[in-house]
Formats: structure tokens, sequence, C-alpha cells
């Protein structure tokens, strides 16, 4: 004699379903928002480069942030595009 178990398949409740979407989607939300914020910078190196327009606003995309490393200095990666 031979038995055999079988499983019935697991089934959830849709407002669990629901809920656990919803949390997917915020933490996504919250990784993209930390991933791809935007600064916009206005760069002067010298007062002389003002008056000749070499200086200006500088998009600043973040590709890495970690806060506080040292004496309330964070540390960023990121690149600059030029307006």
């Amino acid at each position: 004699m031979t038995s055999t178990i079988v499983r019935m398949p697991t089934t959830y409740p849709l407002s669990t379903v629901l809920i656990i979407a919803l949390i997917a989607f915020l933490i996504g939300s919250l990784l993209r928002s930390l991933l791809s914020p935007a600064d916009f910078i206005y760069v002067v190196t010298d007062l002389q480069d003002v008056e000749e327009g070499s200086a200006g606003w500088r998009e600043i995309k973040r590709l890495l942030e970690v806060k506080y490393i040292v004496g309330g200095w964070d540390f960023q990666i990121a690149v600059v595009r030029r307006h």
C-alpha cells in the first residue's frame, strides 16, 4: 500500500495581496527617489568668472550617497550636466 499526500495550493486573502503590493510599490518609490534625485547648484570659482559668464547653473544627479561619514559630512558620487 502506498499513500500519496496531496498538497492544496496556498491561497492568500485579497487584502494581504493588496497590502504586499502597496508595500512593494512604496519601497520601490523610496529606492528610486534615493537613487535619482536632482540638485541644482550655482558654481562660481572666481569673482572674475561671474563677469566673463563662465559661472552658472549645474544639474547634479546623485548616483550614490552615504550620509554622515565623518563630522556631519556626506559622501556622494554624482554626474553633472552644465546648463
